[in-house]
């Protein structure tokens, strides 16, 4: 799982605000489907900065007030290393997604 990379993209809001959007590799330009008519898009322009390693991730979540996460190898990499909860994971569709405000 450590293999694979991640899409990481830190935005700034204009209040100052660091935001980190990351998810898996895989996932970028991707729609998932939530019900009968209804999807969402896994955006380029909200997730799509650069690939890193799953490792990389944490440097970027320890600078962030906010964290948006997307995928399996995002959310068992994290969970594995106790930066997140199990219990913070919802599924969007069936990807677990973590949103956290620190």
């Amino acid at each position: 799982m450590a293999s694979k990379k991640v899409w990481v993209k830190v935005h700034h809001s204009r209040t100052g605000e660091v935001v980190v959007a990351a998810c898996d590799e895989d996932l970028l330009g991707k729609k998932i489907k939530i019900n009968d008519g209804f999807s969402v898009e896994v955006s380029k322009s909200f997730y799509g900065g650069f690939l890193v390693n799953p490792s990389d991730l944490e440097k970027y979540i320890r600078e962030a007030g906010i964290v948006n996460l997307l995928g399996e190898a995002v959310i068992s990499y994290l969970v594995k290393r106790g930066l997140i909860s199990e219990k913070a994971v919802i599924r969007v569709g069936e990807i677990p997604h973590v949103q956290l405000f620190l």
